[in-house]
């Protein structure tokens, strides 16, 4: 099902005799205040937005809108009934059992079950979320998950996982590895243990995966290509710095930024914040493919500005635009 493109826009009363009510800007009402859905459901308050309630059940915005089959994830309705990742606000849910088939990835089962590859990896001891086994059998949620079954917005504490070390952790949070060792007082920011509980310092997003597909759906761009595009940058690390200057999770140029800022209407984003890294480089990425027509030709221009792509790609063009089309299949 192809989405609609998604703005943090707020829910308005269902009409009684008319056409949908395009939703408005109403101040949001916090979540926390309001309560947890009870038997796997929430019912849309006044003031909501998608992405407030996939927050707060631990989702996101692209799950939500297909396990409730929402075309357009801007319009909810207050009083709609939206059926939420079970087992959450009660903690007693059965875990599910998942069987690895061949070419699924972890962002997919996690996206079919309604929670996140990284909650599903602590839930199963799993060191690299990148790596599953075809006929592995992963426990999904419940009560025996040992809370690992989401990673909310608002948890700041991480306990490290056999394989982890402090960049991987840094870009899973999309946070950096300063902020980490500052947060914990490590004296090494190499030495790291199995079982240690970390600080992670607020003000960064929970998951790297939650921010690429909020601004994918944001956009209007495939969420398997945003995050392909991310993954071929930075690997998700926004501590990445290349040797031309480009930074964070999409690699962007502080001077990209800037024309990004001034041109596509992004307002004072800040290249070194992981949100708005993502934002630059998603909001770019939608701009250069809308300028050049076409996805292979929109990756090259990501890639090497959109002045040097012509009718044909250039042979060190093709390569990247290969790469990064190959590894949207892991994230589908």
């Amino acid at each position: 099902m192809k989405l609609a493109k998604y703005r943090p826009r707020h829910a308005k009363p269902k009409p009684k005799k008319h056409g949908p009510i395009v939703v408005g800007a109403a101040a949001a009402v916090a979540l926390s205040s309001q309560g947890t859905a009870v038997a796997g459901t929430y019912r849309v308050r006044p003031g909501d937005t998608l992405s407030r309630i996939a927050t707060a059940h631990h989702t996101t915005v692209a799950s939500l809108a297909r396990r409730n089959h929402l075309s357009d994830p801007n319009l909810i309705y207050v009083g709609k009934a939206l059926k939420v990742p079970g087992g959450i606000s009660s903690g007693s849910s059965a875990p599910s059992v998942h069987v690895v088939r061949s070419g699924e990835t972890l962002s997919a089962i996690a996206a079919h079950y309604g929670t996140t590859a990284l909650a599903i990896a602590r839930a199963n001891h799993i060191a690299d979320p990148n790596m599953i086994v075809t006929g592995a059998r992963l426990r999904i949620g419940g009560s025996n998950s040992a809370g690992a079954s989401s990673v909310p917005s608002t948890a700041r504490t991480h306990v490290v996982l056999s394989g982890e070390t402090l960049s991987d952790i840094a870009a899973r949070y999309g946070t950096s590895i300063d902020s980490i060792v500052n947060a914990n007082n490590l004296a090494n920011a190499n030495l790291i243990v199995v079982g240690q509980r970390l600080n992670i310092p607020a003000g960064g997003s929970a998951d790297v995966e939650y921010l690429l597909e909020s601004e994918a759906i944001a956009h209007g761009v495939e969420t398997s290509l945003v995050k392909a595009v991310a993954w071929q940058e930075s690997g998700w690390n926004q501590s990445a710095r290349s040797a031309v200057g480009a930074i964070g999770i999409m690699q962007v140029m502080p001077g990209t930024a800037r024309y990004i800022n001034n041109s596509l209407g992004t307002g004072n984003l800040h290249v070194r914040r992981a949100p708005d890294n993502v934002k630059l480089g998603v909001t770019y990425l939608r701009h250069v493919m809308d300028l050049t027509g076409s996805e292979r030709k929109g990756l090259a221009a990501y890639y090497s500005g959109p002045g040097n792509v012509g009718r044909r790609l250039k042979s060190y063009q093709r390569p990247y635009v290969n790469a990064v089309q190959a590894l949207k299949a892991r994230f589908r």
